[in-house]
């Protein structure tokens, strides 16, 4: 209640910021913000981008969790493996893109690296990965955030779900390795991991503080653009960071409704 009492205060004051109720300048009801959102490029490619980034990630994250799991089996819990997995977990966002910034920035090591062994003629000669048009660095800092999570939550997916023993099922009634993968072990990991892949869906659109800091200057992330127009000397400007985080969360909250009311049918058995 309490969370979302505060969602639906702060939804409630940027929209009145938004339409000029409240505010520095504010005067009278305008539209005129709005308009100016919902008909801007600028807007729309910065939500574009960030569910683009968004999908990547977490496709990305998902594949290599999967893959983790399946072929590491036990170790993920116990020795060396397991502190691999769990340390990441423990570094900040701004943090994560420090280090980044560090290792894959044009003097970072990689470049370094590359330069020591004669792949380039200068560290400059690096492919650029970060403030990138493509958001190449903030897709792989976001996946080394998130993999360890996902590798965690599959894991424990795969004990739970008992999916080792419904494999094993699967090989005595006749199946192959690969179609007892694709048909019994990785939908029922898929759908449990579902919800939880939802709600990280949701954290990387709104992150923060790794595209601010090595994100290229456009196209930018929705919460880079919000709050480059909210920390504007320009203060006309404000009413339509208002709007565009009105925007999102409206968006947000659509796409959520729609995620909790769809559930995956199970598959009918032949008669």
């Amino acid at each position: 209640m309490l969370t979302a009492g505060a969602v639906i205060l702060a939804l409630a004051f940027a929209g009145l910021y938004s339409v000029g109720v409240l505010g520095l300048l504010s005067e009278s009801w305008t539209t005129a913000h709005w308009r100016y959102v919902l008909f801007e490029s600028g807007v729309w490619s910065a939500l574009g981008f960030s569910l683009a980034l968004t999908l990547v990630t977490l496709g990305l994250a998902t594949v290599a969790a999967l893959a983790t799991v399946l072929i590491v089996d036990m170790r993920v819990r116990r020795g060396p493996f397991a502190v691999l997995v769990y340390a990441p977990l423990a570094v900040p966002g701004i943090v994560a893109a420090l280090l980044s910034y560090q290792i894959l920035g044009d003097a970072g090591l990689l470049s370094r690296m590359a330069h020591a062994v004669g792949w380039i003629r200068s560290p400059a000669e690096f492919p650029a990965l970060v403030f990138d048009r493509l958001g190449v660095g903030i897709i792989l800092t976001h996946f080394a955030m998130i993999t360890p999570f996902f590798v965690i939550l599959f894991d424990r997916l795969f004990e739970n779900e008992r999916v080792a023993e419904l494999r094993q099922l699967a090989y005595t009634l006749g199946a192959t390795r690969m179609q007892a993968l694709s048909r019994v072990v990785l939908p029922l990991l898929l759908v449990r991991a579902l919800p939880v892949c939802a709600v990280y869906g949701v954290v990387l659109m709104g992150a923060f503080e790794v595209p601010l800091l090595i994100g290229a200057r456009y196209p930018t992330m929705i919460s880079v653009e919000i709050y480059s127009r909210f920390a504007s000397y320009d203060l006309t400007a404000r009413p339509q960071a208002y709007a565009m985080a009105t925007l999102y969360l409206l968006l947000v909250l659509a796409a959520w409704s729609v995620a909790l009311r769809w559930r995956p049918r199970p598959a009918q058995t032949p008669r």
